[in-house]
């Protein structure tokens, strides 16, 4: 007997607001975030001002 085809698990990404049968990762009890909504918000939080000086030891106070 042949095993049954894998269902793909459709999810819906709570950070990019659409569905998603990707890679996903969990975020909360009943919270999932696709890959690619991981990656960009990762790069949007590097590229931020405040994280910038924080990641090179300077001061958040002005």
């Amino acid at each position: 007997m042949k095993k049954p085809a894998k269902e793909e698990t459709k999810r819906y990404c709570s950070a990019g607001s659409h569905w998603t049968t990707s890679e996903f990762l969990k975020i909360g009890p009943v919270r999932f975030i696709c890959v690619a909504c991981n990656k960009r918000r990762k790069a949007e939080l590097r590229n931020l001002p405040g994280n910038k000086l924080l990641a090179a030891g300077g001061s958040s106070k002005r």
